[in-house]
């Protein structure tokens, strides 16, 4: 428990349970606050399109957060993700369902969090088109490490392209 305390979890299908925006990005933090909450959805670049909906951080996201298009979805986690300020963050597949332009956005976001807060961001991916713009690269083969390589001129991901 002492460590789940300090990790951040982003998944390549976002689970958003039935309830408010506000209440997805909280979970977890009965007392959070309404500054809070705005907070963490600045960090994920969510705070924008919040606004834009009908309720904004009262809208009602739906079963499994269907109310709501893939990239949003994905950035309310990350809101949630973040909200707890975790040192590190494990991404698994966070731009698999999504499509190319909101894929790069989701990237850059998580490096510009990188590189903002220190936090160590993790991005388990399959898509080897991205690695320019990691600082540290390890592959694994059958479940084991097979290789370790450090980028020491990452790319920004807005330059990543696939």
């Amino acid at each position: 428990a002492d460590y789940r305390r300090h990790i951040g979890l982003v998944l390549q299908e976002p689970f958003l349970f039935y309830g408010t925006i506000a209440d997805n990005i909280a979970y977890g933090k009965p007392t959070a606050t309404w500054s809070e909450i705005v907070e963490a959805a600045r960090a994920a670049h969510a705070h924008e399109f919040i606004l834009r909906l009908p309720h904004g951080y009262d809208s009602i996201v739906g079963e499994r957060g269907q109310a709501l298009s893939g990239g949003e979805r994905q950035r309310v986690a990350i809101a949630r993700a973040l909200f707890t300020a975790p040192k590190v963050l494990l991404c698994d597949e966070p731009t698999g369902a999504l499509d190319y332009t909101t894929g790069k956005q989701i990237l850059k976001l998580l490096q510009d969090t990188s590189r903002e807060t220190g936090m160590t961001v993790l991005i388990i991916t399959h898509n080897q088109a991205i690695t320019p713009m990691a600082n540290r690269i390890v592959s694994l083969r059958s479940g084991r490490v097979f290789t370790i390589a450090v980028n020491d001129r990452p790319v920004s991901a807005e330059r990543i392209e696939w």
